[in-house]
């Protein structure tokens, strides 16, 4: 009997959504899709944003003709507080009465406010240490999420971090690298992570997106929003198109997102001197500006790929170049629909 699910994407921009269903080693891509984000902020929504932004789902979903209507969505991790911890080496009921005093140190929120979620990801015998990835979300955030969801008619059955799923596309499309810098870049925040031995070991946000870029064009040439925001998709980094002008805009934000990937492949090296990140691999709304992989190639002297989340699965061959031109913005979708379900 196949597992179908639909994984749900609700960014600041856009929606997507992909429906995989999985029967043992097959992993088959039943549909996939997108559309504009119909509210301005979906971290702070009131009942007529939710109401707007649950058609939106509903009417998208519709048109990609799902074969079942259990949802795994993301929430956005710029709202979602996301740490890994070090703590003694325990076993599972130690860490459960443990976990909530070491939740307090991190969560500016009173612990009755949020729904705290933790995992062991790693543990040393010798130096008697474990990291415990932990994760919190506040309450009404996803009471809110799962209105919504049921609002267009699914059935909401997991709700979890972009950066998690994302890290779960990557280890699916990318099966035999086993150290990774993931970089997404969004539309309002761009999240960086570190997986070792294809887990997550190190994760944050940052609010600097493509909306920043976009918005900064505007300014500097005195365009709309949407004619900035061509010229960034068509221009990007490239310092010999338009005289280098979109580029000279664009290149602050690029180099502090850089120069905070330079302080986590630092922390890497340090960590684990014995490994080595083999590539660094881009996804996100912003990340086919042209010239970005090539400049973060050079600036961290690391491989440097666009995600493509449907190597390794069964995609109609229809259908594959079309979305291979968009598969970066399918990333944390697709890594949503592999989730494993009880």
């Amino acid at each position: 009997m196949s597992n179908i699910l639909i994984g749900l994407d609700i960014g600041s921009s856009s929606i997507k959504a992909a429906q995989i269903s999985k029967d043992k080693a097959i992993s088959t891509l039943l549909a996939a899709g997108y559309i504009a984000t119909p509210v301005r902020d979906v971290t702070s929504m009131n009942e007529h944003d939710e109401q707007e932004l649950a058609n939106s789902i509903n009417h998208l979903v519709h048109d990609m003709k799902v074969s079942n209507i259990n949802v795994s969505a993301s929430l956005p991790s710029s709202k979602v507080i996301t740490r890994i911890v070090e703590m003694p080496l325990m076993d599972d009921k130690e860490l459960a009465s443990s976990i909530q005093w070491e939740a307090e140190q991190y969560i500016p929120f009173p612990l009755t406010k949020v729904k705290l979620d933790y995992a062991v990801v790693s543990a040393n015998i010798q130096t008697k240490k474990m990291n415990v990835l932990l994760v919190a979300a506040q309450i009404s955030l996803i009471e809110s999420y799962m209105r919504i969801i049921t609002l267009a008619g699914l059935n909401p059955i997991a709700l979890e971090t972009e950066i998690m799923a994302i890290g779960r596309s990557v280890g699916f499309s990318l099966p035999t690298v086993s150290d990774v810098l993931i970089v997404s870049i969004g539309a309002n925040a761009t999240d960086i992570a570190l997986m070792h031995d294809m887990v997550l070991s190190f994760t944050k946000s940052y609010p600097i997106g493509g909306n920043n870029m976009s918005q900064a064009i505007a300014e500097e040439l005195g365009f709309e929003i949407a004619q900035a925001e061509e010229y960034k998709k068509t221009y990007g980094l490239e310092e010999h198109k338009l005289e280098g002008k979109i580029a000279k805009i664009i290149s602050p934000y690029i180099n502090n997102l850089i120069e905070e990937m330079e302080k986590i492949v630092a922390f890497y090296k340090k960590t684990f001197a014995s490994s080595e990140i083999s590539t660094v691999v881009i996804s996100g709304a912003a990340s086919k500006l042209p010239g970005l992989v090539l400049t973060i190639t050079k600036n961290l002297g690391l491989d440097s790929q666009l995600s493509n989340p449907f190597i390794n699965l069964s995609v109609d061959p229809k259908i594959l170049p079309k979305l291979t031109e968009e598969a970066p913005l399918y990333t944390t979708s697709i890594g949503l629909a592999l989730k494993e379900t009880d």
